[in-house]
This record gives C-alpha cells, sequence and structure tokens, in this order.
C-alpha cells in the first residue's frame, strides 16, 4: 500500500509541475484563486472546513476546461470516532484537478458544474483515527460573472467528500457550503 500511495504523489507531482501541450487549446490560462467555507453534514463529524485553490487552465474545448493546481487546506473541529469525541483539526495542502462545464446565458453572466479532486497530505493525523493523507473530491454548480475580458468572479455552491480511501482507519467526512471564486490576469 505504501508503494502504491508513493507512486500516487510522485505521478501527481510530475503532472502538476511539468510542462506540457495539450491537444485542446487554453487560451491565456489565467490564475483563478478558489476558497471554499464548508460545514459538516451529519451529526457526528462535527469539521468546518476552509480552502485554498490555486488553479490554473491547461485544456479547453468549447464548454469544458480542465484546471490543475494546489489546494491548501483548514479544517477545525471535533469527530465522534470509537465512541468517543476526537479533536480534528489539521492543515493540509496538495495538488488537485478541476474539470468545469460552461454554459454561456448572457454576454457577463455564464453557469457552470465544477467537479474536481485532490491528494492532500496534513501535518497530523486526520480526522483523528485516520492518516496522514486523504482524498478531497467536490461537485457544486458555479455562477460565473465577467466583470472585463480578463477578470471574473465565481460564486457557488459545493459538496466535499473527504475521505484516506482505505477500508479500515478511515473516518472520513462529507461537507457542504458556499465558494468564492476571483480570475484574473496577474
Amino acid at each position: 500500500m505504501r508503494r502504491l500511495i508513493c507512486l500516487l504523489i510522485v505521478i501527481n507531482f510530475l503532472l502538476i509541475c511539468l510542462p506540457g501541450k495539450s491537444y485542446c487549446y487554453a487560451a491565456a490560462a489565467q490564475p483563478e484563486l478558489q476558497w471554499d467555507y464548508l460545514t459538516p453534514i451529519g451529526d457526528d463529524r462535527n469539521i468546518d472546513t476552509v480552502s485554498l485553490h490555486i488553479l490554473k487552465k491547461f485544456s479547453e474545448t468549447k464548454n469544458r476546461s480542465i484546471y490543475r493546481g494546489i489546494t491548501i487546506t483548514r479544517p477545525h473541529g471535533d469527530i465522534d470516532w470509537e465512541n468517543q469525541n476526537r479533536n480534528s483539526s489539521a492543515v493540509g495542502a496538495g495538488p488537485v484537478y478541476m474539470l468545469r462545464f460552461e454554459e454561456n446565458h448572457s454576454g457577463k453572466l455564464s453557469v457552470a458544474l465544477d467537479i474536481s479532486g485532490g491528494f492532500i497530505v496534513y501535518n497530523k493525523r486526520f480526522p483523528a483515527g485516520g492518516e496522514y493523507y486523504d482524498f478531497m473530491w467536490r461537485i457544486g454548480p458555479q455562477f460565473i460573472y465577467k466583470i472585463s475580458e480578463n477578470s471574473s468572479v465565481n460564486v457557488g455552491y459545493m459538496l466535499m467528500h473527504v475521505s484516506n480511501g482505505l477500508r479500515a482507519n478511515n473516518p472520513g467526512y462529507d461537507a457542504h457550503g458556499v465558494s468564492l471564486d476571483f480570475v484574473a490576469n496577474f
């Protein structure tokens, strides 16, 4: 299992850091800063999660865009695990990929569906009873308002699932909440 995890880390690192050409053209790749504040779904996982996703588009077709980047996350709270209330606060970071399906409704307003997944490494075992790593999956709609040709503001709703994928020692959790994005040429 350790070899598989190490292989996944190396592959993700290479995919993010190595330059490459896509068969699809991504016009003027602009950094996108995406901020989430997500609250727990369920009574036994009381974890609020604040995340910053720094994304850059690397592939684009008519209505589909693919992004890659990094996620920095700060979950804070506690969980009920093995009949005990345990502190589950940590800090994590890792590579993330996002797929966006976008439909233009007017000159300045678009609606999109974002789907993303990432591999997050934490500073301690997270959630309590888990491992030092997790996979973070997110999905949700976005409303995109283009301020100018080079910048936009996105507001949306996200559902998130975090778990380490193991059959044992997998105290994953689900959350939902608000997502706010800012895209601009820096």
